[in-house]
């Protein structure tokens, strides 16, 4: 328990400043060139902006990236939706790190935070009331819209971080933000995020795996196997994290 206090306030101690320097750039570069209808441009700059703090909070969290399968991620523009298991606050820069810039579905509380709120905002995140089923059908809905005009999206179908390193069922009604535009579904599974921060209970580099696999073409699918892409991703996602090494073991 030490260890893990001593770890987590001096990596955030680093990453703080750094984060709030580059967001309110990132932030401040993406408005002013979205208002000159610059858009790619815009994506761009936030990306490798944010691609410089993602790198430096893997560094601080004493993180070594593995990843496997990046030739699977589709190319910019075309109707995607990142399907990825969830056990860590880290999967989000650990999927971003890994080249797969999305705006995610997250729950509501991290918009409420200033600065965090403006980022996630220009990254085109959704927030999502999980308490509410009509709210969170909306924030499907909103993740819908944006995939069909040319913006990724991911999202955590467990609907919950695990923090006993098991994947938990994936909701079917996460995946209907990939169905409805027929999206292509990329399946990620990701391993050891949770032994970086909320699990850390050591000095040592912790090995962080991610698989990203082949895309699934929900456009060409018949009825029924839309109803039962839910339970293919999630033994797929379940079959590759079980392959992956765990957080000290090197490959």
């Amino acid at each position: 328990m030490i260890k893990k206090r001593i770890r987590v306030t001096i990596s955030l101690i680093f990453i703080a400043p750094v984060f709030v320097v580059l967001a309110i750039i990132a932030m401040a570069l993406g408005h002013l060139l979205n208002f000159m209808h610059l858009r790619r441009a815009s994506e761009k700059t936030v990306h490798f902006l944010l691609d410089i703090l993602v790198w430096w909070i893997f560094i601080c969290l004493g993180m070594h990236l593995h990843i496997e399968g990046k030739e699977n991620i589709p190319a910019w523009g075309k109707k995607v939706c990142y399907i990825a298991n969830h056990q860590s606050m880290i999967d989000i820069p650990v999927l971003y790190g890994s080249g797969m810039w999305c705006g995610l579905v997250a729950k509501q509380e991290l918009f409420r935070i200033p600065l965090l709120h403006g980022l996630l905002k220009i990254l085109k995140c959704v927030a999502i009331d999980r308490s509410s089923l009509r709210a969170s059908l909306q924030s499907i809905l909103k993740g819908v819209e944006q995939i069909k005009q040319g913006y990724p999206m991911g999202i955590f179908p467990e609907g919950t971080r695990s923090k006993t390193g098991e994947i938990a069922e994936m909701k079917a009604g996460a995946f209907k933000m990939a169905t409805k535009p027929g999206a292509l579904v990329v399946p990620v599974a990701m391993k050891n995020t949770r032994n970086t921060f909320e699990a850390a209970d050591s000095f040592r580099i912790v090995q962080v795996y991610v698989k990203i696999m082949e895309p699934v073409d929900t456009s060409v699918m018949s009825e029924e196997e839309l109803k039962v892409l839910h339970t293919k991703i999630e033994e797929e996602i379940k079959e590759a994290y079980a392959l992956l090494p765990g957080p000290y073991d090197k490959r």
